[in-house]
């Protein structure tokens, strides 16, 4: 028996104008759906911020699915670094589901409204600020493609959290 495999790639636009201006998308969009979830049910505006100071807050939705945990730290008046991370451990009353979860990084650019993500991971390997949660890593030097992938992946789950109708408590 002869088996023939037909290698049809199909080739991915990798045009720099294009890769940016999606990404410039994504982060606009990813800006708007958490100012929605966060900023806007927290009064967090330019107007607000006066110094320094680092916040802590849960996004809720019930008692079986799992918190998400959001500390903002304001580096000034219209830049925050933000970390968002869901709640570790059993989800519900499914013993058998154990939840670990990630750590999402990102910069808030009040002024422009955007949201860039820095990093995600799911191990705490990074040297992290006790205090704020904000990993100390900034700016990983990645790629256009990659930066595309992460904020993707963080609109895909913020669009959940939102969808799913989850709420802001103030800690």
């Amino acid at each position: 028996m002869i088996i023939k495999n037909n290698k049809n790639y199909t080739k991915k636009n990798e045009n720099p104008i294009y890769l940016a201006d999606k990404l410039q998308a994504v982060y606009e969009d990813n800006y708007h759906i958490f100012s929605e979830l966060v900023l806007t049910p927290a009064e967090i505006k330019p107007s607000t911020i006066k110094s320094y100071g680092v916040y802590n807050y849960i996004l809720k939705l019930n008692n079986n699915l799992p918190s998400v945990f959001v500390c903002i730290e304001n580096i000034s008046k219209y830049t925050l670094h933000c970390s968002m991370r869901i709640e570790e451990g059993v989800i519900g009353e499914h013993k058998n589901v154990y939840n670990k979860p990630y750590n999402f990084r990102m910069k808030l650019y009040l002024d422009a409204k955007l949201l860039e993500i820095y990093d995600i991971n799911y191990e705490r390997k990074h040297e992290i600020n006790i205090k704020s949660g904000i990993s100390k890593k900034i700016l990983d030097s990645s790629n256009t493609e990659t930066r595309l992938v992460k904020s993707t992946f963080l609109n895909q789950w913020l669009k959940t959290l939102l969808n799913a109708e989850y709420h802001l408590i103030n800690l």
